[in-house]
């Protein structure tokens, strides 16, 4: 059987004044992995990439490809 594949990427701000944002970002975040896993994919990797001012957080989910 084959794999789909998907990523999910999420900046976020690591300000300390851009709160609110980052709390929208992570709440989008949730939501987007809460539609895959519902949809029948598994999360198989998280990557987080720290930069001066922002973390970027790379999620990889799969499922099996049921039209295969």
């Amino acid at each position: 059987m084959q794999q789909q594949i998907k990523t999910v990427a999420t900046t976020i701000p690591t300000d300390d004044d851009r709160g609110a944002q980052r709390a929208q970002q992570i709440a989008e975040r949730d939501f987007d992995l809460a539609k895959l896993t519902d949809a029948g994919y598994a999360l198989t990797s998280t990557v987080a990439l720290t930069g001066t001012d922002r973390v970027t957080i790379l999620d990889t989910l799969a499922r099996e490809d049921p039209t295969a």
